[in-house]
């Protein structure tokens, strides 16, 4: 299975967003868009900040 599951479409996150909510709106679990955002998002999935460009 390819690391990247994303459609080729990206996310900004916004001041109070969560990656589990980001994930649910898109369809998929917060594992997967952290993994396939990893470089993005860093070690701790529970901190993400506004601004920062997800693969969705």
């Amino acid at each position: 299975m390819p690391a990247d599951h994303s459609n080729g479409g990206t996310y900004t996150v916004q001041r109070g967003d969560t990656l589990s909510e980001i994930a649910q709106d898109h369809d998929t679990s917060w594992q997967q868009l952290w993994s396939d955002n990893a470089e993005v998002i860093g070690d701790n999935p529970d901190l993400i900040h506004p601004g920062q460009e997800l693969s969705v």
